[in-house]
């Protein structure tokens, strides 16, 4: 049997990810929060990012568990991003790879 295709929105952020496009991204991630059951972020094309985004995503990942909703991140972070989180000590929720 073929498994059906997830409908669920891929907010995709890209280049380089700051203050600038927080309220942006803040209202992009309210409004599918609000709407969906399931919510995922592609960071796979992000540059460079601040800590603004980071807290945005975390601040996101604690909205979604108190509304019992999935969060997570798709994609593959980028060697650098994944370094400077780990230097800040934050996980962010990935999506687990099914078959």
């Amino acid at each position: 049997m073929a498994k059906r295709k997830s409908t669920e929105p891929t907010i995709k952020l890209q280049g380089s990810v700051g203050i600038e496009q927080a309220s942006s991204i803040k209202k992009q991630l309210t409004e599918a929060l609000k709407s969906k059951k399931s919510v995922s972020l592609d960071l796979s094309e992000v540059v460079d990012i601040d800590t603004s985004i980071i807290q945005l995503i975390l601040s996101a990942e604690k909205d979604a568990a108190s509304k019992e909703k999935e969060f997570y991140i798709t994609g593959t972070i980028p060697e650098d991003i994944q370094k400077l989180l780990t230097m800040l000590l934050i996980t962010l929720p990935l999506k687990k790879e099914t078959d």
